[in-house]
């Protein structure tokens, strides 16, 4: 178990620290004092398993502190949260405490009384806020989110791509309908899909960004599929919904869970795209081609995030392969997908069979998609089929 201290450096000499201190959130918290001129080899002489999560510098003047400087020099220490301790405070912030991460400036006499335990206390929520994100940027636009938003946002569809008046029932087949139907509910699923990536990464900024347009986007298949249905007198119970509205259980890695989606996009795709292909009826078939087009493209952001998840990390690799073998490798009973594999109790799990028996090849086609994402996860080539993934896996297990 890890030791989580808190320094104090040249600053506060009429406060007396106590040597720990007990915080009610966070536990017992180390408190050390440092003087300026051995803060370096301090930083340095840190054990593996100590978490500085929070320095206190005192410091007067235009200047930052040298302790400052010190503490951001070293790079094992940018999460650790930086406060200058000075007569300053309250005024002008200035230029310096931004270049350097620092999180306030304090007067003195704010640790007075419970005024020291409740600074240490605002150090340590604040360094546990950044902790809890492994792909932590210093800056906001270097997240992944930023920057794949562009393409993503400007690929959206808009509402006025789709006239319902145009609607030529006369053209749609029986058969073409109940697939309508089955798409419309199955479509529900993306809502507890939504609520887990909120809760699978919490405390993580990029990807939770991303997900809630994901969610946006996703929540539009099934209410523009219903309107269709709407027009024919086709009404969606909200039954369907509702049975999809619990989480289901969360995901024991994020790589996983992101192969789960990838594999899920990838054929949500390339059934839509059959359907579109296969119909006569114009407005049905422009809404299927948009959603086609909306499955692939989050299929790809999905892979952006599992990428940089696995990319030089060779147990996000295993996790990535894992979940990829446990969803491509059976069909022996129609295909394992989430929509109808967490919900046997509702409509989702035969109209998945439903649509994969008329949609002959699309299953292939989709996780054909998928195992060359793997063989790039996995820097593999010869990865063609799933026994290749498990033999892959054995290779590195």
């Amino acid at each position: 178990m890890s030791t989580v201290r808190v320094a104090f450096v040249n600053c506060l000499p009429e406060v007396k620290l106590p040597e720990r201190l007990s915080l009610s959130r966070f536990g017992e918290i180390d408190l050390d004092r440092v003087t300026p001129d051995v803060l370096a080899r301090y930083l340095h002489e840190l054990e593996d398993d100590v978490e500085l999560a929070a320095v206190f510098i005192g410091g007067e003047g235009s200047a930052a502190p040298d302790g400052v400087a010190t503490l951001r020099d070293m790079r094992d220490f940018n999460k650790t949260r930086a406060y200058v301790v000075g007569p300053t405070a309250g005024g002008r912030v200035p230029d310096w405490a931004e270049a350097y991460d620092v999180e306030d400036i304090l007067a003195p006499s704010g640790f007075e009384g419970f005024g020291l335990s409740d600074s240490v206390a605002l150090g340590l929520r604040a360094y546990h806020s950044l902790i809890q994100d492994p792909l932590y940027t210093d800056f906001y636009l270097d997240s992944t989110y930023n920057k794949i938003f562009d393409w993503f946002e400007t690929t959206r569809w808009d509402w006025n791509e789709i006239n319902l008046d145009q609607l030529n029932p006369e053209l749609l087949r029986e058969d073409e309908l109940d697939y309508l139907t089955e798409t419309a509910i199955i479509e529900f699923g993306t809502l507890p899909g939504a609520h887990n990536f909120l809760r699978e990464w919490e405390g993580e900024t990029s990807f939770s960004s991303w997900a809630l347009m994901w969610g946006a986007e996703e929540a539009r298949h099934s209410l523009v599929q219903a309107r269709y249905l709407d027009r024919l007198g086709v009404k969606v119970r909200s039954k369907h919904a509702l049975y999809k509205r619990e989480p289901y259980p969360m995901g024991d890695t994020r790589p996983g869970t992101l192969t789960m989606n990838i594999i899920s996009e990838a054929r949500a795709a390339e059934y839509y795209k059959r359907l579109a292909a296969d119909t006569e009826e114009p407005v049905i078939k422009r809404i299927w081609k948009l959603l086609h087009r909306d499955e692939s493209r989050h299929c790809r952001a999905f892979t952006v995030f599992n990428e940089e998840l696995c990319d030089g990390n060779k147990e996000n690799q295993i996790a990535t392969l894992k979940m990829a073998y446990v969803w491509l490798a059976d069909r022996s009973d129609g295909i394992k997908h989430p929509a109808g594999h967490f919900y046997p109790h509702s409509t989702s799990a035969n109209g998945i069979r439903q649509v994969e028996s008329v949609m002959e090849g699309a299953t292939d086609a989709a996780d054909n998609k998928v195992l060359a994402i793997m063989r790039r996860v996995a820097g593999d080539d010869s990865i063609e089929s799933p026994r290749d993934i498990k033999n892959k896996l054995r290779s590195m297990i």
